[in-house]
């Protein structure tokens, strides 16, 4: 069974107050889950490399079932672009496919972030991460209901700088303290002005865990989307292509630079219905 999902940009990172925001990036993992009863434990293939990964076994046999899994990526991993949030979307679809289960959106989602917490992938279960990665557009999440609270398509080019620089220290008490730009940053959110949403956000988190907030400075005046994406080190923009060439050349001298584009349709068949929302809109 084969399935895929996408990268995740960040809009508002849901660490500091449980509130996230996020957007599917055209940069696929993709999963072939190849049953396999008697196995001992279930094996992980990477880019052709079998690799230990309680992570595989741990889901599968959740499902009381052992196989291999081989996964290919175009997502950096430990970017603060939602490559375990793609991952476990794609392993679960596969396995869905496998039980001949209907592909229901809110299972694999609540399933993503529970499963996450579980294992110690996520701080939040990345309930954002994994519904822009499942979903493709725009969506806004409510993490510790795991309700989505707004989800929109639009349209645009982006691109991706992974810097020279490493991930810096995460501390998740001086995350949270003195929040009040990541609640500004939600607010804004939830009437759609995504852009001051991601400069507040970006503001916040690249203080508290130490990027140079320089990056965005240098782009904020031009016509376009641009922030820290997930914990980091990488940063995103998007919108219109002359935009973004402008934005190239500033960035590429802090690394390189992915040329992509917004996802505007789900990964997969998946089935939406109304247990995928909750009246989660209000702080």
């Amino acid at each position: 069974m084969r399935s895929k999902a996408y990268a995740a940009g960040t809009i508002i990172n849901a660490l500091a107050l449980g509130y996230g925001s996020a957007f599917g990036l055209r940069m696929l993992t993709e999963v072939r889950l190849s049953v396999e009863d008697d196995l001992k434990q279930s094996v992980l293939i990477e880019d052709g490399r079998e690799v230990e990964s309680k992570i595989v076994d741990h889901v599968l046999s959740k499902f009381g079932i052992k196989g291999t899994v081989e996964v290919k990526s175009e997502i950096p991993k430990g970017s603060g672009l939602g490559s375990s949030s793609a991952f476990m979307n794609a392993l679960l679809l596969s396995i869905y496919k496998h039980l001949s289960k209907r592909l229901f959106a809110h299972e694999i989602l609540r399933l993503n972030a529970e499963l996450s917490l579980e294992l110690g992938i996520s701080y939040t279960g990345a309930f954002d991460d994994a519904s822009a990665s499942l979903l493709g557009g725009i969506v806004l999440t409510n993490n510790r209901n795991m309700k989505l609270i707004s989800w929109e398509f639009r349209r645009a080019k982006a691109i991706v700088l992974i810097p020279e620089w490493n991930r810096g220290r995460i501390s998740l008490e001086e995350i949270r303290r003195d929040a009040e730009l990541v609640e500004k940053a939600i607010e804004c959110a939830m009437k759609g002005d995504y852009r001051t949403a991601m400069m507040l956000n970006s503001k916040h988190y690249c203080k508290r865990i130490g990027y140079p907030i320089e990056v965005l400075d240098r782009v904020k005046d031009l016509e376009c989307f641009s922030g820290l994406s997930g914990n980091g080190p990488t940063f995103v923009a998007f919108g219109s292509k002359d935009a973004l060439k402008e934005i190239e050349e500033i960035w590429s001298e802090y690394g390189k630079i992915l040329w992509t584009e917004l996802v505007v349709e789900p990964s997969d068949d998946v089935v939406i219905t109304p247990e995928l929302y909750g009246n989660s809109d209000h702080m």
